[in-house]
């Protein structure tokens, strides 16, 4: 029997829903904390607890002395999720700890997310994840990058995002609804002010949100990448409304008067496409795109609003 796809509902409320940020005890990671907490969220402080130079497991880098260490990442995470609590009483604000350079540590972090007492009587997953954190020790010289420095700037910058990413999309998928922002780099385009081995790091957490979000947008998730230079956003990168498209795509909102309103709500695997254009031009047209349905104008708002 034919599968049968069906057109998805626009769901973009956030409200009430729980949300991981990494890195943010401060800059960009507590900014995105903040705006979700300020949207209804109940959200997740994520801290590492290893500097680069104090406890990394890289040779190269372990007498590297950071003078603000876990400790003081610790106390700022506390004083962010402290201000939230006071700023919104009705929502949930917690810390979590864990050293993303190490893979038991990363493996670990959203079952201990989950595994709170105040988030799992309340929460069964993390719908919303900010994956702000990274390694972004600069070394502009080629000549000076060791195979070390390479090998803990792919861990942090790109395995562990994986990692993390792979276990919260378990829960979103059992509730069919998830958001996941992957934190960039202008880097990954050759661009910014560090070295190759930040900029590989980051194109491969630009192609992993490309690839995901074409997998996954039919299923409620969406994956978007977020370029960055220094602490100034430049560029989102929106994954959603278009599979081969990098940027937004006003057109394919409904009310722009470009797209026809889709008159069905469901099609048939393989079915004659030439005829559903004929008959429901609209609904072919949300056929091709990854979260199947037609966009938003709020949708771009959103991202312009950012």
């Amino acid at each position: 029997m034919p599968v049968r796809h069906h057109l998805q509902t626009l769901d973009n409320r956030v409200r009430g829903r729980l949300a991981l940020v990494t890195g943010a005890s401060g800059g960009i990671g507590e900014g995105c904390a903040r705006a979700l907490a300020s949207e209804g969220c109940d959200v997740v402080i994520h801290y590492s607890t290893s500097k680069v130079g104090r406890h990394s497991s890289f040779p190269c880098h372990r007498k590297r002395a950071f003078k603000l260490g876990a400790d003081a990442d610790g106390e700022r995470a506390e004083v962010v999720a402290s201000d939230l609590r006071t700023q919104y009483p009705d929502q949930v604000f917690a810390t979590v700890a864990a050293n993303l350079a190490d893979r038991g540590s990363a493996r670990g972090l959203v079952p201990n997310v989950l595994g709170q007492p105040e988030i799992s009587s309340k929460h069964k997953a993390i719908s919303i994840l900010v994956a702000n954190a990274a390694n972004g020790r600069r070394i502009r010289d080629v000549g000076e990058i060791g195979e070390d420095d390479w090998d803990e700037m792919m861990e942090v910058n790109s395995r562990s995002q994986f990692v993390v990413s792979k276990a919260c999309i378990e829960g979103m998928r059992a509730q069919s609804w998830g958001r996941i922002i992957l934190i960039g780099s202008i880097a990954s385009r050759g661009g910014g002010i560090n070295g190759c081995h930040y900029a590989a790091s980051k194109g491969a957490l630009s192609s992993m949100g490309m690839n995901l979000a074409t997998l996954l947008a039919p299923e409620g998730i969406t994956v978007n990448v977020v370029l960055r230079f220094a602490t100034r956003l430049v560029l989102s990168l929106e994954l959603t409304l278009s599979a081969t498209c990098l940027q937004i795509q006003p057109g394919m909102m409904v009310p722009s008067g470009m797209v026809p309103t889709p008159k069905g709500s469901s099609w048939e695997e393989g079915c004659d496409m030439e005829r559903l254009r004929a008959e429901d031009p609209g609904l072919a047209i949300a056929t091709m795109v990854p979260v199947r349905r037609p966009g938003n104008p709020a949708e771009v708002g959103n991202a312009v609003n950012m």
